[in-house]
């Protein structure tokens, strides 16, 4: 048995080929593990990525196909299923990830509720290009696939199901199949250290209003791994960088956290930083770190281990400069929890990236100015200022309901304020949903279908592009540039080993 797994071009990022997918690498290794052979193609970043596609399915008779994506992957992810549909049409085409998990979460909602609306229907698109979805973890549920009866969603994003993977299950896994991508290849680098993504603990239990996964045990509910795994796949990510980046690494190594939060935990942060900086001690180099924290439950306890560990840099949702906007999130953080967390950070030699975000339910030119003055006076070391685009599986989009008269029209009401975020119906196939910065637009592709009471979608992209360039120009930041795609060429052959791997000896 053999299985190709793909990942698709994500056009929202200014280099694609920065961030490794865990998620599918995971399968891959429960794969591997169960002797089940694993074709890897890896697009990220590549050109003409179709032709991609296009060749392996004449050179190889691989009849299941599993493809991740992200909403904003879907577009691509469908152009891939298109071909693989034309060129092996008895193919099992397998749609796993965040996007696929979280509209089958909002459909449940739906279900429940006995109603076919918004989330009904993009579950009915998805199908219209795969013949399975597996919503949730997919390390075990993967294994259902080769089974002669399953059913077309294989749902392990349910506590009650044994599909989902308890807390302590995860020691049991095994680490990111990171040999089936080109790791030298990526181009992600934390103060000059070449750097590759890693992921301590599972969930988050907050309720951001805009935040996918709120409806999701397998997004919502926290898992954690000890730290001497944590420090297991770490010592195993350095091996795979020696050889990746050679002497690039020989005396400092970058991993980037991409925990939801890495603070939520209580010690659980600080007995890992430990255990890092022992590592370090024992290869005899330097980490360079980055992650996500809380900005409320932040203290010099945690900011200090971090420093100690190899944290220079921390990344923060601060969100909004205003507190009524704050509160229609329901971020739990104050502002005032804002600004101390930044003071913590430097007090500690830590930079900050403020993540901040306009196009909040109730949001107007008044909370748009509030967030860049606060900036202004945080004036962190760099930032992102993003429009919040309505996903499935956020309470922005699950707990919406169709406004009367108003076709393909849904409203959102913040339950402190009453305040209102409207969202139009989307095609997620079809239309490019860019939430970050200004890169859809400048691309001819950005569509926003949320607007408030008193901004239409217009006016929230004209004000987010306005308010970052001012920021921009204020503070001294330049803005990123976009890195050239990795041309193919099928004309010279075999694919080239940074887009496919494979677990079959060649």
């Amino acid at each position: 048995m053999k299985m190709c797994l793909v990942i698709p071009s994500s056009l929202i990022l200014s280099d694609d080929r920065m961030i490794p997918h865990l998620g599918i690498l995971k399968v891959a290794a429960m794969l591997r593990r169960n002797q089940i052979d694993v074709d890897l193609l890896d697009l990220s970043g590549v050109a003409r990525y179709l032709e991609v596609v296009g060749q392996y399915c004449q050179e190889n008779n691989t009849d299941i196909f599993g493809i991740t994506a992200t909403s904003p992957q879907l577009p691509a992810s469908g152009f891939i299923a298109e071909t693989i549909r034309r060129m092996r049409p008895s193919a099992k085409l397998v749609l796993g990830g965040p996007h696929g998990t979280l509209v089958n979460a909002a459909y449940r909602r739906e279900r429940e509720k006995k109603i076919a609306g918004r989330a009904t229907r993009a579950l009915r698109r998805i199908f219209d290009y795969f013949d399975v979805l597996v919503a949730g973890d997919g390390e075990r549920a993967v294994f259902d696939i080769f089974q002669a009866k399953h059913g077309q969603i294989i749902d392990a994003d349910n506590r009650n199901s044994s599909l989902f993977l308890k807390r302590e299950e995860l020691e049991n896994l095994p680490f990111p199949a990171r040999d089936l991508i080109d790791l030298g290849s990526y181009r992600y680098l934390i103060d000059g250290a070449p750097t590759t993504s890693v992921i301590a603990q599972l969930g988050c239990p907050f309720g951001c209003g805009f935040c996918g996964g709120r409806n999701t045990a397998f997004l919502r509910t926290l898992r954690f791994r000890s730290a001497d795994n944590v420090i297991a796949e770490l010592r195993e990510v350095y091996r795979f960088m020696q050889t990746a980046y050679k002497e690039k690494v020989a005396q400092e190594c970058g991993a980037m956290f991409y925990d939801d939060e890495l603070n939520i935990g209580g010690d659980n942060l600080v007995r890992l930083m430990n255990a890092i900086i022992s590592l370090g001690k024992e290869l005899d180099i330097k980490w360079r770190l980055r992650g996500f924290i809380k900005a409320e439950l932040f203290n010099d306890r945690q900011a200090t281990a971090m420093y100690e560990a190899g944290f220079r840099e921390i990344l923060t949702g601060f969100e909004s400069g205003s507190p009524r906007i704050l509160r229609n999130i329901n971020k739990r953080a104050t502002l005032e929890d804002n600004y101390r967390c930044a003071e913590t950070a430097r007090r500690n030699g830590l930079r900050v990236k403020a993540l901040m975000s306009i196009g909040h339910p109730g949001e107007t030119e008044k909370t748009i100015k509030e967030t860049k003055d606060f900036i202004l006076q945080v004036r962190p070391e760099s930032f992102d200022l993003t429009r919040i685009t309505v996903y499935p599986g956020t309470p922005y989009y699950d707990e919406a309901e169709p406004v009367l008269g108003r076709k393909d029209v849904w409203v959102y009401r913040a339950p402190k304020t009453g305040d209102k975020l409207y969202s139009g119906e989307t095609d997620y196939f079809s239309d490019f949903m860019f939430y970050k910065g200004d890169r859809g637009d400048r691309k001819g592709l950005g569509k926003v279908s949320a607007f408030t009471e008193t901004l239409s979608a217009d006016d929230l992209r004209r004000l987010r592009n306005d308010t970052e360039r001012e920021l921009r120009e204020k503070l001294g930041q330049p803005y990123q540039t976009d890195v050239p795609e990795n041309a193919f060429d099928a004309s010279k052959g075999k694919i080239p080993p940074y887009i496919l791997r494979s677990t079959v000896p060649t």
